[in-house]
This record gives structure tokens, C-alpha cells and sequence, in this order.
């Protein structure tokens, strides 16, 4: 059981002092929220669509 914590632990370490080294400063450009929220709701709205035209019990 403590061998298994152990090797947890030095993973989550190994992994952070991974992403420390690789963060570098430098950002990345992201996702474009107005841009994302743009595209679900056309999904979602032609998914509505769908499923109203699709729906046999009327």
C-alpha cells in the first residue's frame, strides 16, 4: 500500500515539474469563447430541430 503512494506522489511530481518546464512563459492563443458558445448553440439548435421533426408521437 505505501509503495503504491509512493509511486503516485513521484508521478504527480514528475508530472508537475513537466508541465512547469514545458509552460516556458510562452502562452497559447486558446479556444475563442464567443466563437466556441457560436458553434454548440448552432449544434444544439439543429439538434432541437431534429429531434422535433423526427418525433412520431404527435
Amino acid at each position: 500500500m505505501l509503495t503504491s503512494m509512493v509511486v503516485i506522489t513521484s508521478a504527480a511530481h514528475a508530472a508537475n515539474a513537466l508541465l512547469a518546464e514545458g509552460a516556458g512563459g510562452k502562452e497559447h492563443s486558446g479556444i475563442n469563447p464567443p466563437l466556441n458558445g457560436a458553434i454548440v448553440l448552432g449544434i444544439l439548435l439543429v439538434l432541437l430541430f431534429i429531434t422535433t421533426r423526427l418525433n412520431k408521437d404527435r
